[in-house]
């Protein structure tokens, strides 16, 4: 009945996210910042699959490693804490987690793109 009347009438939903007050600030300045960093290391050098996936997931590392907040251990020592943290959560050290490269490597081979 409702899809009957928005047909009718011709309504057209136009969802714009980034304007409205609780969404995009934090992922717009992630996004901002992949931009920024992407155009900073290539300017306007064309580069192959494998030369753009290794600099994503350098900048993804770099982002990851961020210090979101300091945490101070039991001698007054400050320790960042990072996504990293978060993407390995249980692990004492962060290590590296699945990249960019695997996670696309991985949806191509379930999807036999290949």
């Amino acid at each position: 009945m409702v899809q009957n009347f928005i047909t009718k009438e011709r309504i057209i939903w136009k969802n714009i996210i980034e304007r409205s007050p609780w969404w995009g600030r934090f992922y717009e300045r992630l996004v901002r910042s992949v931009k920024e960093s992407l155009h900073k290391i290539l300017g306007v050098a064309l580069l192959s699959f494998e030369e753009i996936t290794a600099i994503l997931t350098e900048i993804e590392t770099d982002l990851n490693l961020r210090p979101l907040r300091y945490v101070y251990e039991e001698n007054d020592e400050s320790r960042p804490l990072t996504p990293m943290h978060f993407l390995n959560f249980g692990q004492n050290q962060p290590t590296y987690p699945v990249r960019f490269a695997e996670i696309l490597e991985n949806m191509l081979l379930q999807n036999h793109l290949f």
